[in-house]
């Protein structure tokens, strides 16, 4: 049997109807009775019991229905991948995100990129703030979402997916603690941690400023921190410090020995996706931007429900 004729078979058995068949082939019913008798007259037995009210598999018919599907599916599974190999979308591609938010966007987008491209798996995988774009530059990762600004030779920045809202996190003993808001000037005299060595001084600075809009210094501790959770432990913990984000601080990392403060006058911080310049021609890359930022166009507001931070 001719692979057309397998599949005229295979879609009468499921049709069970001439007229139907045809149409979804977009051949003539003379050419689907044609196929079939010239494929029962080499086999030598009936395959369909035919009146002219309905048309029935014979056991023989739907045992050779049930033996031809697998294998027509695989033929069909096999033409497909050829297809997306032509446009280099198979393998896999490794997504890495910085943050809990950024693991959420980047995984809604993962999902709708595998959904459009079958033959491509996604791995999702961790960087930390230590790790800055080591994991891109290493290759253990293809793609990444993480906070911006980042402004490396090799590294392509891409569409902003999100921005968020500045918060200052404080302990629940400091006096922001019961404030609805803050200034960046109100910053001032403040204690930052200090970023590992990894991180880029320019980035550095603008997660931790040095001083605020007037010139006020604020300050840098010797503490390092090379984690969210680092970060935020340092703060509890010690009671020196205070750290600046973004509005998933509150809906991530809510802890009940810290208070999350607005900042009113700070931009928004933006999360993008980046990956080496190398491969701005890697239809992998190309596709996964377009799927994650359609993803996040789709994707339902993420609203925060945390109660407000309290101290006793």
């Amino acid at each position: 049997m001719e692979r057309q004729e397998i599949e005229i078979f295979l879609v009468l058995a499921q049709e069970l109807h001439f007229g139907r068949t045809a149409e979804r082939l977009h051949i003539s019913t003379a050419r689907v009775s044609k196929t079939l008798k010239k494929i029962e007259r080499h086999l030598g037995v009936e395959l369909f019991e035919r009146t002219s009210r309905r048309v029935e598999l014979t056991d023989v018919g739907a045992r050779l229905r049930d033996d031809l599907s697998p294998h027509h599916q695989g033929i069909q599974d096999a033409m497909d991948r050829a297809r997306q190999a032509r446009h280099g979308i198979t393998s896999t591609i490794t997504a890495a995100f910085m943050s809990a938010l950024a693991g959420r966007l980047v995984t809604q987008g993962g999902e709708r990129f595998m959904a459009d491209n079958p033959w491509c798996r996604v791995r999702v995988v961790e960087t930390q703030v230590h790790q800055f774009v080591s994991q891109l530059r290493d290759g253990t990762a293809d793609v990444l979402l993480m906070p911006l600004p980042v402004d490396e030779p090799d590294i392509t920045v891409g569409p902003v997916l999100r921005r968020q809202d500045r918060y200052v996190v404080v302990p629940t003993g400091h006096h922001f603690a019961d404030r609805t808001s803050v200034t960046f000037e109100d910053l001032a005299d403040e204690v930052f941690p200090t970023a590992a060595s990894a991180f880029p001084e320019y980035a550095a600075d603008y997660h931790s400023p040095r001083a605020t809009p007037s010139g006020r210094r604020i300050k840098r501790s010797a503490e390092v921190c090379s984690t969210h959770a680092e970060a935020l432990t340092l703060v509890a913990v010690g009671g020196r410090n205070i750290v600046l984000g973004d509005a998933q601080f509150k809906q991530y990392y809510n802890r009940p020995d810290l208070a999350y403060i607005p900042v009113s006058d700070l931009p928004p911080l933006e999360f993008a996706l980046l990956w080496r310049t190398r491969d701005d021609s890697d239809a992998r890359i190309r596709a996964f931007v377009n799927a994650t930022v359609e993803a996040e166009s789709h994707a339902a507001p993420i609203t925060d429900n945390t109660p407000p931070s309290t101290h006793h």
